[in-house]
């Protein structure tokens, strides 16, 4: 043999593996490319939060009116059918605090009382739960409408309040009362004062020339309770046949009960009782003025 020559030993077949821990297996790994396209949902994502972005907000943000307006749409195609109406029982109706939340609309002051700026109203700036209420009313009753509401001093006010209870399918007013002049001697005494004792005279005035109502009651944001206090004679007492509405939260349902139990059982008065409810209210109308003017 040579001496020269250097032998090589034969290299094995396989890869040694570096000294250290050995990794967990994960799984098969992904070539780079995919696994970069893998990570970018997750950075968009981060993107949109990093912003104030949200999955849902394409979504409009919820509008309590919009809801009860589109709920009282689904109301009114299940709603049972009315009664035939029953001219012996009358709502007496007002619209501002009743039907119409106070505020809600810009007012002007005609004649000393408040009338809506717009001459049109939609059904869009009624509260739609007071107009279903009223409906249940007369479901319950049969009984007409007849207008009480300053809102009959003119033809686009009247006609606007005529069409609103349409698309409630609510019958029409049969009519309205006339609008009568203050008396003289309330004339420098509180304006909410006055002006209910006018209301309840002109009632009084529409109930006289229609003997065939047995039954009646007035749906008002005013107290009546101020007309009783300086009640003219031959107007009847209202405040045992009226209900008192907030004029924010309109016509209520529990309202409405007490509406449907006065059209149902009318309270007759003997003269003791009607002189005691004339004094309670000459107390209460005097008490709630040492407070504060009375809000019309």
């Amino acid at each position: 043999l040579k001496t020269g020559l250097r032998v090589q030993a034969p290299q094995p077949h396989f890869r040694i593996p570096p000294a250290g821990p050995e990794p967990m297996a994960t799984g098969p790994e992904l070539p780079a490319k995919k696994r970069q396209r893998t990570a970018e949902p997750e950075e968009a994502v981060a993107g949109i939060d990093s912003l104030g972005g949200g999955l849902y907000d394409f979504l409009p943000p919820p509008d309590p009116e919009r809801d009860a307006a589109a709920k009282a749409a689904a109301t009114r195609r299940e709603k049972p059918k009315l009664p035939p109406e029953d001219r012996s029982r009358v709502v007496f109706l007002d619209v501002d605090g009743v039907l119409l939340a106070a505020g809600s609309v810009e007012t002007i002051i005609c004649d000393g009382v408040a009338l809506p700026v717009r001459d049109r109203m939609t059904e869009s700036d009624f509260s739609a739960a007071a107009l279903g209420n009223l409906r249940n009313i007369i479901r319950r009753t049969g009984a007409s409408v007849v207008l009480s509401s300053e809102w009959r001093r003119t033809e686009a006010l009247s006609n606007s309040i005529g069409i609103v209870l349409r698309s409630f399918d609510i019958p029409q007013p049969r009519d309205s009362t006339k609008v009568l002049a203050v008396r003289p001697e309330l004339q420098r005494g509180d304006p909410a004062i006055t002006w209910c004792e006018r209301r309840a005279r002109e009632i009084s005035a529409w109930l006289k020339q229609h003997s065939e109502v047995t039954s009646w009651v007035a749906l008002d944001d005013l107290d009546f309770n101020w007309a009783d206090s300086v009640r003219a004679p031959g107007t009847p007492l209202m405040k045992c046949r009226s209900v008192l509405t907030d004029a924010k939260k309109c016509l209520t349902e529990e309202d409405a009960e007490k509406a449907v139990r006065i059209l149902l059982s009318p309270p007759r008065l003997t003269e003791e009782q009607a002189a005691a409810a004339a004094a309670e209210a000459v107390r209460a109308t005097q008490e709630a003025l040492r407070v504060a003017p009375l809000r019309q």
